[in-house]
């Protein structure tokens, strides 16, 4: 099992959360109707810098929480997780809400570590009293589908989005 904690980001972790969002070029394949957004760091995007996006995760606390996936060993980032105590602060296509949006490095992938952020990201679904967790993912995200299903997904559907254009897999799992 990979040895992995999930940290809450901070501005002394500016330049390493920015490292992580170079990593996602713009030939990456997208998740969303917006292209620049990475799952995980959900508003990144929209900011112009690290510090900034904080103080809007920081107005967001009690409604939405963010981690870095961090490796033990090395203190790396090699993912991150947005954990949505609600669907309504999803801001997607309705139909697209999730409660958990995360992504792993593309230089860290293959490793298990989806697996098991996607794991510690349930324990703090729990943790604040969620009993159900609504997960979604691209159609033809294989990757994600088996890591939602490794971690107890219960497939419900394939929606298609209008306004992205998008298919995507709606998944519950149960806490």
């Amino acid at each position: 099992m990979p040895g992995l904690i999930l940290v809450s980001p901070t501005v002394d972790n500016a330049q390493k959360i920015e490292e992580y969002r170079t990593e996602f070029s713009s030939g990456w394949t997208r998740v969303t109707a917006d292209p620049d957004r990475i799952p995980g760091l959900d508003g990144l995007e929209s900011h112009e810098s690290v510090a900034d996006w904080l103080r809007s995760c920081d107005a967001m606390r009690g409604k939405i929480s963010w981690f870095m996936t961090v490796r033990k060993r090395d203190g790396r980032i090699v993912g991150f997780l947005c954990l949505r105590h609600k669907l309504a602060y999803d801001d997607d296509d309705p139909d697209f809400r999730s409660h958990i949006g995360y992504s792993i490095r593309p230089s860290e992938r293959g490793k298990g570590y989806a697996k098991e952020q996607l794991r510690l990201g349930l324990e703090k679904a729990k943790a604040i009293g969620l009993k159900k967790v609504r997960l979604i993912c691209l159609d033809t995200n294989t990757g994600s589908q088996k890591t939602i299903l490794a971690n107890g997904g219960i497939y419900l559907d394939t929606l298609h989005g209008e306004e992205s254009g998008l298919n995507v897999n709606r998944y519950d799992i149960l806490l």
